[in-house]
This record gives C-alpha cells, structure tokens and sequence, in this order.
C-alpha cells in the first residue's frame, strides 16, 4: 500500500512539471539576469571541451596511418605539433575560463539567495504569515543549492547541448564504418561483417544500451529527488535544534532547566531520518547502476570485436581502429548523456519550480493611489466603520462588527484579556491586514486607497514582540543606516537610555547582540528592559503624527514603567497615541479607554467613569489588579 501512495505521488508530480523547453528557457533568463556573463563564457567553456577529444582522435588517428605508411618524418612531426600545440591551447584557455565560471557561479548563487529573501521581505504580511508560503520560501531556499544550484543547472544544459554536437560530430568521424566495403573476400564471418546486417545490429544494441541506461537515470533521479525533499523537511528541524546550542539568549533556559538532553533527542531523530533516507537512497542507486553499467560495458566489448574483426580482414586501416573505436564509444556516452541530461535537467526543473513559484507569488493587498494630505496641525481622523476580521485559514472572527472613532490629539488606551482582539486592532489600523467586512478611513477615505508607503509613515509603533537588530544603537533608532544624531541622541534621552549608551564603548555608534561578529568587536547584549527603552527610541525618532504602543512597558519595573508613562506624556503632546496595556494604573493618563471583550468593543469611556461602572468589565480589571496594590 506504501509503495502504490508513493507511485501516485510520483505520477502526481511528473503531471505537474513545467514543460521541459519552457523550464529550461525561464531558468536561463533567470541566470542571464542575476549575471549577464554567466552564459557567454560558459558557452564557450563548452565549445572548447567538446571539441578537444576529437583534435586527438582524428589528428591522432593521421598519425598513426603516418607511421604505418612510413610517410615523411617531418610531415609526421608537423601534423603531432598541430595536435599538442592545440590542445594546449585549448587547455589553457579553458583553465583561465574556469576561474571566470568559478566566480560567476558564486555570484549566482548568493544573487538567488537575495532574492529569496528580498521576496520574503517584500510580501505582504498576511500571505508572508500563511504556512503554505513559509514552506514555500523554505523549499526555494533548500533547493537553491541541490544538483549544483543554478550554476550546476546551465552545465547540464550546455552540456546537453555540447552531447548533440559530439554525437553529430561523432557520427560524421564513423561515417567511413557505416558504409558497406567493397573489399572481396571469403567465408561467413567476412560476407557478415562486410554486409549492412551486421551495422543495423550494432545500431540496434546502442538504441537497447541508451535505452536502458535513459531509464536506470530516470529512476536514479527520482530516488535522488525523493531524498533531497526528506532532507530539507528533516533538515529544517535539525538545524532548529542544533541551533539551539549556539542561540545565546536562550542560553540560560537551557542550562537552569537542563534541556541538553531533550535537545539533542529531538535533533539526533530528525538526523536520523535524514541518515536513513541518504542509505536507503543509496542502496537503491547501486541496485539500479547495476543495470546501467553492464549495458554499457557489453556495448563496449561488442565495439571493440565489430572494429577488431574489420581491422583484421583489412576492411579499415590501424589508424581507422583507434578513430573509430573511439568515435563509436563516443556516440554511445553522448547519446546516453542526452537522454540522460534531459531526465537530469527534468528533475533539476523540479528543484527549481519552488523559487520560480515563489518569484511568481504576487501581493494581494490593494495598493492605493492617492497621496496622504501632509496636515502641519496633524488633523487626522481614522473611523472603524462596522469592521469584522478573521485570520486566513481560520473562520473564527478575532473582530465582530467593531464601530469606533479615532480623534486628533486623543490619547486612547485599549484594554482587555487576552485573545479579545487587541493586537488585531492595531495590526488592521496599520494594514498588516485587510478587514474582512467593513471598512477604516482616514479623514473619511477608506485607507485602501491611500498609497500604502505614505500611509504607514503617520505611524510610529512599538509591537508587543518589537525586535531589536545586530546593528549599532543608532542604526537601531534610526531604522537605517544613514541618520540625524542629535535626533537619535535627542529620542535616546527622551526614552530614558541614553546614559546606559554613553556607557558602552562606541557610543551611540556601538553594535549590539550577539547574532553576529564584526572583526575584533562584539556585540553587547542588553537587558530586556533596555531594549524596550530603544523600541520606544525608534518610534519617537520616527517622529509620525500617530505613535501606537502595544505593551511598551511590560520589560520595565514600576519605577521606570511610570517614568516612560511621564516622559511620553509630555513627548506625545499633539500627536495621537494609542496605548494598549494590561496594566490598568498605565491608562489613568489617556483621555479614553476602550475595552474589548471577545472581538468586541463593550465599553469606552474615561478612568473615572469605567471605575464607577460597578458592573463593568473594566471596574473588574481594575479591582483584579489593585489588590495586590493595597
């Protein structure tokens, strides 16, 4: 039953390979384009090899007839000249051009591998979010490298090309073998080998040769195929795992819970499964080379009796032996690497298809137009208009029927469990998502139409799992390279973590983490606490008329908690700010609170009047926390 799920799996995805000539020819515009010089050397890389072996058969083959004719010794020593003198050539230039293809093949590579991830980055966050892209993203990067990566793809393909030129050039070197002698002789074996027969069942026993050794390749190539997919699956989650050992925030977990051996269990299996596959794979490739390698060898000693036997009725010169011996051994290698690359470039196009896939994924999210009215008094109104949401692949609404008004200047604080929409809020103030039903406008233009990259910018947000990068303080603050340092000074002295920065080596100028090393100089790690302090940097560097906090103190004691709460007080002056918090004593600042309960909005109001509402889920919140307080 095993085997007959996987021939269907296999049938499955042989219906769903691209057209081989199609394939190849968009694979070979992506190389083009990720290196325009790739090909042009590479072309001629090949034409050089393929025509190397026949310099020394034909050439080699004159010289021996030379000799046997006792011809002239300087027309010998002329014609042995040529041949050496070529084939260093030839050897030289291909040398030099291998170094060239070296390089190039690299560029390629890490070129493919930008583009993965410039794809990834560019998505938008709903689709990047889907497992299905994530698979697909992992797949285009696990099989960028597989069967030679892009590089190992246009060496099959020129190769390909390179085996029809040396089996045309081979054929048209045996042409004299194939026609039938006119030499007189005498008895079975001469009238045999002297008669079209014995030719068409040369013939006949190179098509069964090809044949059998096209089919051992496919075979070969499927098992091969099905390995590489069991490697990237299991490989993903080993390289997790082993990853773990050297993840240094997550070092103290480890070491406190003693995690070692639960570690290297779950690692250890998933490299068991790939060592399994690999053998297995293995087994498999000989049994089948088997086949394949006595094809070719019985054609070979055929070959070499049909020529011996020819020699030595005089039907060919000695010379003629080598020539033809190695034209026909020839024919049968390319012809074999014909059928042999097509299957193989076949399989590479499946490797392949992921990425092409994943290039083709396109952005569903509706672009607008229009431009944001640039507002020097930062009048901006923003409505949720009867918005419902659910997140892709799930039906179950976060937001149902949500109806809310957004003021300039008003200092909002969203409050509510876990899981009652909160973050999903914001995420669709910010676009991250679309709402499912309804509509938000800003200003009274629903905020599709706006252009996204002008509409995101009157936000400055600190999300609740905010990031912090292996770059410099300031690269951290400014979310670039380039940046204004009094302003980054300025936001760091507004965020409370200036004087922690003068402290550190580099100043503002001084790399932080550890994910990553720079020469001599390491990174510094910080606490969690300071690196919620640089989170709230960046927005306030951002200097956007909405600044949005979801959870900005949950890193930070009650002391600097109600410092960052007085600081940002002031700083926010003029702007809207929307808080969401857990901690009730953090909204009594905030003009308005609004609490959600299971997607809903069932109360807004001040402090003042959510705490005399006896009843009220907020008075509940606030009674919940306050005694631990008093």
């Amino acid at each position: 039953m095993k085997k007959h799920k996987n021939d269907e799996h296999n049938n499955s995805e042989q219906n769903n390979r691209p057209p081989f000539f199609k394939s190849l020819k968009k694979n070979t515009i992506t190389i083009h384009r990720l290196c325009p010089s790739y090909i042009p050397i590479s072309v001629l890389f090949m034409l050089l090899q393929r025509a190397l072996p026949f310099i020394s058969m034909i050439l080699g083959a004159r010289i021996v007839d030379m000799l046997v004719e006792q011809a002239d010794k300087k027309e010998i020593l002329t014609v042995a000249a040529v041949m050496v003198g070529s084939t260093m050539l030839i050897e030289l230039i291909r040398s030099a051009l291998m170094h060239f293809i070296a390089v190039r093949e690299m560029l390629v590579s890490d070129r493919r591998k930008r583009e993965i991830g410039y794809k990834a980055m560019r998505l938008d966050y709903d689709i990047l979010e889907r497992n299905s892209t994530l698979e697909l993203i992992a797949l285009a990067d696990g099989n960028r490298g597989k069967m030679g990566g892009l590089g190992g793809y246009l060496n099959k393909s020129l190769n390909l090309f390179g085996a029809v030129f040396s089996c045309i050039a081979a054929v048209i070197t045996m042409a004299g073998l194939l026609m039938v002698t006119p030499y007189q002789g005498e008895g079975v074996v001469f009238r045999f080998f002297a008669s079209p027969v014995s030719y068409v069942m040369l013939l006949g026993l190179l098509g069964i040769s090809i044949y059998v050794n096209s089919k051992c390749e496919a075979r070969q190539g499927r098992i091969r195929y099905d390995c590489d997919q069991i490697e990237i699956k299991s490989g993903r989650i080993y390289w997790f795992f082993f990853n773990l050992i050297n993840n240094y925030p997550m070092g103290k977990d480890i070491r406190i819970f003693k995690m070692f051996d639960m570690i290297e269990k779950k690692g250890m299996e998933a490299r068991d499964d790939i060592e399994n596959a690999q053998k297995q794979a293995i087994r498999k490739r000989m049994k089948v080379g088997v086949w394949s390698l006595l094809s070719q060898n019985i054609f070979i000693v055929v070959v070499y009796l049909f020529v011996g036997i020819k020699a030595i009725y005089g039907m060919i010169t000695i010379g003629e032996v080598t020539k033809y011996i190695s034209a026909i051994t020839l024919l049968q290698t390319q012809i074999g690497a014909v059928f042999s690359l097509i299957i193989d470039i076949n399989t590479h196009n499946i490797y392949l298809e992921s990425y092409n896939e994943l290039m083709a994924v396109r952005n569903e999210k509706y672009d607008g137009t229009l431009p944001v009215e640039k507002r020097l008094d930062n009048e901006y109104e923003l409505e949720f208009k009867n918005v419902s949401f659910h997140y892709p692949n799930n039906e179950r609404m976060i937001l149902k029927n949500v109806a809310f008004r957004l003021r300039t200047g008003q200092k909002l604080a969203i409050v509510g469990a876990n899981g009652a929409g909160k973050t999903t809020f914001i995420k669709l103030l910010c676009r991250l998502y679309d709402p499912t039903e309804g509509e938000i406008l800003l200003n009274g233009i629903d905020i599709r139409k706006y252009d996204y990259d002008e509409y995101i910018r009157l936000f400055s947000i600190v999300f609740q799992d905010y990031k912090i990068f292996s770059f410099s303080v300031a690269e951290n603050v400014a979310a670039g390279p380039e940046f204004d340092r009094e302003r980054v000074i300025k936001s760091l002295q507004d965020a409370g973590i200036y004087d922690r920065v003068q402290e550190m080596k580099s100043g503002i100028n001084s790399r932080l983490l550890k994910d990553q090393q720079d020469g001599d100089e390491e990174g510094i790690e910080i606490s969690g606490g300071e690196k919620q302090k640089i989170a709230l940097a960046r927005a306030l560097y951002r200097d956007a008329p909405m600044v949005i906090l979801d959870e900005p103190t949950s890193a930070l004691d009650p002391v600097a908690e109600q410092d960052i709460y007085t600081r940002f007080n002031d700083m926010v002056t003029g702007k809207t700010a929307v808080f969401i918090s857990h901690r009730m004593s953090s909204c009594r600042f905030c003009d308005e609170i609004v609490v959600f309960d299971d997607g809903k909005i069932v109360e807004h109001g001040t402090h003042d009047e959510l705490v005399a509402d006896a009843g009220g889920v907020y008075r509940r919140m606030w009674e919940a926390q306050a005694q631990y307080y008093v």
